[in-house]
């Protein structure tokens, strides 16, 4: 039977071009086993460049996300204003023809076989190294560095069918580029080849796999560890080759004009000289406005945001090479010479030097193709998408408080316009948010740089919004952030301790500026004593934890990246939680104990606090990711180690606010688990446990909570940031409702709509709405009636209730557990972690 799935917008795109898509379907449980074939077809007409991979399975083993890739010519369409993207499950024949491989596999390359006759060979050795016939070949290259050697550390491929053909081939390499000073680059490349055209479309991450120094807790610009490089580019040559160079509808070709250069060296908007880009001497050094392209040193055209169009070609082919977003992701750079041209993915040598700080990494996407491709965006049927039921909290109808949330995408306060106010561009920066309302205790600065790192998870957020309103606006939003915060946010090395490595930067500290920390929180250029409980300093920490949005990323797009920044931070906040395994790191819990916001290893108690809540959001992300039951089984453990059906309210203080607020980030985790559960038809101890826990809390909720401005006197900030927090109340008690007798379900949807009209109130009236911080609140929460429609309660076995065991641990069984496993090698490797002093006697890890 056929489905249809999505659609795409094409009225106002080019119908010479082709379009290329990528997009993961939901899919309902148990409509399609893992051995279906695919089918995909675009008005009715069978799509033959294109294919399907199954990215998560239902517990019973059928489809639930299907990522599916391919080409469109556009011209085929001409007529259409949108094309319908349908899907049918084809049966497999016994008379089936027996494929044979394109791929021809040697020692140092592999062939790749089209269907046009031509081959294209790739070579294992070193990274984007492809090459067609006599035509061009390709590469990556690296200036401005000593490197003293290439060492190839992974290399795979993968083969699709589609129709009884194989349509492409997926090419993943992985690299470790050896520099002076023990320093070294990790470059990383995936790429899909369609075999009927030799298309090639794919990205490129170039990352410093250190770790930083961050003396005293601070992370500033000019870490000893950090690589500065020219530029990265991506080189494309052949012995008869010319190139060409579109540029605001002008046309400059290598054959005319002898080494063509093309800088753009800033944003080129009003506020180019944002203290955003400042170098580690804290000074914006950027040369000037925008872009120039110059023919040697004879200036040809200069303008402010460069979006060009370049294509090489031999007397048979012709080729178009695109770098995405080239203007946005500045110091970007072109050059195009006889036989030779390359696009810069990081840095350029025109420019002064890049600084790739240690555990950060970019990556940018690229196509080289015989035609000019255009990314198309499908938008999934929103009939589908809620038949399909993968996200149990999307709401089906649209909320009050939609037309405030929209307010991020349209008029004075949009987050396209917060990019602008402090010029929130270049290859660091571009896609992060503007954390505005950090400016509260400074309005008359001109400039107030503090970065949002994630928080509140927008990234989720802005893709609900986009999967209720099918807006392209907040996905471009949302793919930009995810970009951002896979590549900047998270801490790519293992060579610092575990409790920081693996681990998302907390944003800009609060109420400062980000001076030279950009992203990495603290700087030793903020001021001291800014609010009472001021940090100053430390690193990621387990209360600022977000997958969910880098997760849901991956499964609508397959953006490898998003996948891996979600388990790296999964993997850190168990280390966060959970230690190393090191008795060295048993001895530090121990200690460490008595601290609010960390486990208490003496009595196994977790804190009942936002932190934990984002510990088991991630555990649960993890799931969905790799669907092993382990973290499953951890989470119903944390939360039978964090609260109980049987807690003492007058104990937890519930009523000081300012020490308590985030237990409802925990109980919405736990909602989230009572419903996978119920998905999973699984009745036990740990879901009964759950339930009753979240149930005794929400009685009391219904019976105390109030909005939290109602006592303003007891609030350090008394802003509407705590209205926002607000409604992650009306979640909870929406979805609790289910588990409640008839009066206590009908006083609990009372206390929410009590609550929903103060909140709308004050949300409506305030001008702090708009801000970045309440605008995450909202989309992440204010589609409260989502949780309510979420929960199918399991019928008990019996009437008789057992819980699992929760007897506290001792401080003795502890350390002997760790004694048990003590390995010296370990032991030494996370000494030198912890402590790098040691390094000049045991060597780094």
């Amino acid at each position: 039977m056929t489905q249809t799935v999505g659609t795409i917008q094409i009225a106002s795109l080019v119908k010479e071009k082709r379009g290329h898509f990528k997009i993961g379907i939901p899919c309902p449980i148990g409509m399609w086993p893992a051995v279906t074939q695919f089918r995909l077809a675009a008005n009715g007409t069978v799509l033959s460049d294109a294919f399907n991979q199954i990215s998560q399975l239902w517990p019973d083993g059928s489809v639930k996300w299907l990522l599916c890739e391919g080409l469109i010519d556009l011209q085929s369409h001409a007529e259409s204003d949108e094309i319908v993207l349908t899907l049918d499950a084809v049966k497999s024949s016994a008379s089936s023809k027996t494929l044979v491989s394109p791929i021809s596999n040697n020692s140092d390359t592999i062939s790749l076989s089209l269907n046009n006759g031509k081959q294209i060979t790739i070579n294992k050795t070193k990274p984007f190294a492809f090459a067609t016939d006599n035509h061009f070949s390709s590469s990556f290259d690296v200036l401005g560095i000593n490197s003293q050697s290439v060492t190839p550390i992974g290399f795979s491929y993968t083969l699709h069918c589609s129709n009884d053909e194989y349509t492409a081939a997926t090419v993943e390499q992985k690299y470790k580029i050896n520099l002076d000073d023990d320093k070294k680059l990790v470059v990383e490349a995936k790429a899909t080849i369609f075999i009927s055209n030799g298309a090639i479309s794919g990205h490129v991450t170039v990352r410093n796999p250190s770790a930083a120094s961050h003396p005293h807790g601070k992370w500033d610009l000019g870490d000893p560890n950090s690589i500065y490089l020219n530029e990265c580019c991506i080189s494309l040559t052949g012995k008869t080759l010319e190139s060409s160079l579109s540029l605001n509808s002008e046309v400059f070709s290598s054959s005319e004009h002898t080494e063509l250069t093309l800088h753009q060296a800033s944003s080129g908007f009003e506020n180019w000289q944002s203290p955003v880009h400042v170098t580690k001497d804290n000074v914006n050094s950027l040369p000037f406005r925008g872009f120039k392209l110059y023919q040697s040193e004879h200036l040809l055209l200069s303008g402010e945001q460069a979006e060009p169009r370049i294509n090489f070609y031999d007397s048979e082919n012709t080729y178009s090479v695109q770098v995405d977003k080239f203007w946005q992701n500045f110091p970007s750079s072109a050059e195009l010479e006889a036989n030779t041209l390359s696009v810069s993915i990081l840095g350029s040598r025109h420019s002064e030097k890049t600084e790739l700080q240690p555990g950060e990494q970019k990556t940018r996407s690229i196509s080289i193709a015989p035609f000019e491709i255009q990314s198309l965006q499908v938008v999934i049927d929103s009939s589908w998408l809620r038949n399909a039921s993968v996200l149990p909290f999307l709401p089906s109808a649209p909320c009050k408080f939609d037309t405030l949330i929209k307010r991020g995408i349209e008029g004075p306060s949009s987050f396209y316009q917060k990019r602008l106010d402090i010029d929130e561009f270049g290859w660091r920066h571009f896609g992060e948010l503007y954390a505005d309302h950090e400016k509260a205790l400074a309005p008359d600065e001109p400039f107030f740089v503090s970065h949002y790192n994630n928080q509140y998870d927008p990234i989720f957020g802005m893709l609900t919004q986009w999967l209720l309103s099918a807006d392209s606006r907040w996905f471009e939003l949302a793919d930009d952030l995810a970009k951002h915060v896979a590549d900047i946010d998270v801490y790519h090395t293992n060579e610092d301790k575990p409790e920081y490595s693996g681990g998302l930067f907390w944003h800009t500290d609060h109420y400062v500026q980000a001076y030279t920390a950009s992203h990495r929180t603290y700087s030793k250029h903020q001021p001291t004593g800014v609010y009472d409980d001021h940090a100053g300093g430390g690193g990621p920490g387990g209360q600022h934890c977000y997958t969910n949005g880098l997760t849901l990323h991956y499964l609508l797009t397959g953006y490898a990246p998003s996948r891996d920044a979600a388990l790296s931070i999964a993997q850190w906040v168990t280390n966060y939680y959970e230690g190393d395994n090191t008795f060295v790191g048993a001895l530090l819990a121990l200690k460490n104990s008595e601290i609010p916001g960390v486990k208490n290893v003496k009595t196994g108690k977790y804190p009942l606090d936002r932190g934990t809540g984002n510990y088991l959001q991630a555990r649960l992300d993890r799931y969905e990711l790799q669907g092993c039951e382990s973290d499953i089984d951890a989470v119903s453990y944390v939360i039978a180690h964090t609260v109980s059906p049987f807690d003492d309210f007058s104990q937890l203080q519930l009523d000081n606010v300012e020490a308590t607020w985030f237990y409802t980030v925990f109980l919405q985790a736990v909602c989230r688990f009572i419903s996978l559960k119920e998905q999973r038809s699984e009745y036990d101890s740990g879901y009964q446990y759950a339930v009753d826990s979240l149930t005794h809390y929400a009685n009391w909720m219904t019976s105390n909570e109030y909005a939290y401005l109602d006592k303003p006197e007891i609030l350090e900030f008394p802003n509407q940031t705590w209205s926002g927090q607000d409604l992650r109340k009306l979640c909870v008690l929406n979805f609790a409702s289910n588990y409640l007798t008839d009066e206590e379900r009908t006083l609990a949807l009372q206390k929410v709509e009590q609550l929903a009209e103060i909140i709308y109130q004050r949300l409506s009236t305030s001008n702090e709405t708009s801000s970045t911080r309440i605008l995450c609140l909202m989309m992440q929460n204010a589609h409260y009636s989502g949780f309510q429609r979420a929960a199918s309660p399991l019928l008990a076995n019996s009437g008789h209730k057992t819980y699992a065991s929760t007897e506290p641990s001792s401080s003795l069984s502890y350390l002997l557990s760790h004694l048990a496993e003590l390995s010296p090698s370990r032991e030494k490797q996370q000494l030198v972690k912890r402590f790098p002093q040691l390094q000049k006697w045991l060597g780094k890890p």
